[in-house]
């Protein structure tokens, strides 16, 4: 094998290793955001009785 190949492999085992990758909208305030919509909806379920 050549090193090209070799290089490539070795490329391939390290992003396998490295495990999956988080969505770009978690990456920022999205779970900050997504917790402050769940709080306000539950408040309004808790409050108004629906």
């Amino acid at each position: 094998m050549d090193l090209k190949t070799l290089n490539r492999i070795d490329k391939l085992r390290r992003l396998k290793s490295r495990g999956p990758e988080t969505p770009k909208w978690l990456k920022s305030y999205g779970m900050l955001i997504l917790a402050f919509l769940v709080v306000l909806i539950w408040f309004f379920f808790k409050n108004f009785n629906l």
